[in-house]
């Protein structure tokens, strides 16, 4: 059975992912510049009312929450109204509207600093020649944020889980690796995305998933692909969503 479905950042990267990969749902778009989604409003996320408003007037069932700077090297004036209070108002806006299911775009980058660690420091280089069995990162495992996005990230994470223990809304956070306009996990000399890279096939699946599952009620899962190097758990979706991404990054190995 379709739901409505609204996407806050719907012109970004991810947002269009989900508009051509939907298999169902009735899709809404909200952003601040125009969007390919065929019903859209023009809006910023900075009014919990207005935002409140939208969901009403469109019968919300799910918010897909990608609205966000999305910059590593952000400060805290350019993160605080978008990542920081426009998150918290749409969790807000979804309480007031009677919203059932959130599903927040969080970053790997809220654990970041494993990364700094072996033998996650020497896999995300390529470096693999001295790495025998190792222990996937898991979802509950210490929050580690490597910037002040990853800090933003963290938050969202925190305040979905006060929403849900408060308020009982169903809340899945994605920490989504590399998803990538060009849809291959090649970029130079660099080896990281071999490990990171998330498949447009996979990030648009674990995210229809999410919407679909009636398991979720606070999650947290890693948006990548089924590569042979990665560094995070994606047991738990086979489990609780019922799927498993399919791409795995060494097939572009050259």
């Amino acid at each position: 059975m379709s739901k409505n479905i609204l996407v806050t950042g719907s012109s970004g990267l991810i947002g269009g992912i989900i508009l051509k990969h939907n298999s169902k749902n009735n899709l809404f778009g909200l952003d601040i510049v125009p969007c390919s989604y065929p019903s859209h409003e023009i809006s910023d996320i900075s009014n919990s009312k207005k935002l409140e408003n939208i969901f009403l007037e469109n019968n919300i069932e799910v918010v897909v929450h990608l609205a966000g700077k999305t910059s590593v090297s952000g400060t805290w004036d350019n993160l605080i109204g978008n990542n920081f209070d426009g998150t918290a108002n749409v969790f807000e806006a979804s309480k007031n509207s009677g919203v059932k299911k959130v599903i927040f775009a969080s970053s790997n980058h809220a654990v970041g600093l494993f990364e700094n660690d072996d033998p996650y420091k020497q896999i995300v280089s390529g470096d693999y020649k001295d790495v025998k069995d190792y222990d996937l990162i898991k979802s509950n495992c210490e929050v580690r944020p490597d910037s002040l996005y990853g800090v933003s990230k963290a938050f969202g994470e925190n305040i979905g889980r006060y929403y849900h223990e408060t308020f009982g809304i169903k809340v899945a956070c994605l920490r989504i690796g590399s998803v990538r306009p060009v849809d291959t996990p090649i970029e130079g000399d660099s080896h990281r995305f071999f490990s990171t890279w998330c498949s447009h096939k996979d990030i648009s699946g674990l995210i229809e998933a999410c919407i679909n599952s009636e398991n979720i009620g606070f999650n947290i899962f890693y948006g990548v692909s089924d590569n042979k190097w990665k560094i995070w758990d994606i047991s738990d979706q086979q489990k609780i969503l019922d799927f498993h991404p399919q791409s795995n990054a060494e097939i572009f190995r050259t």
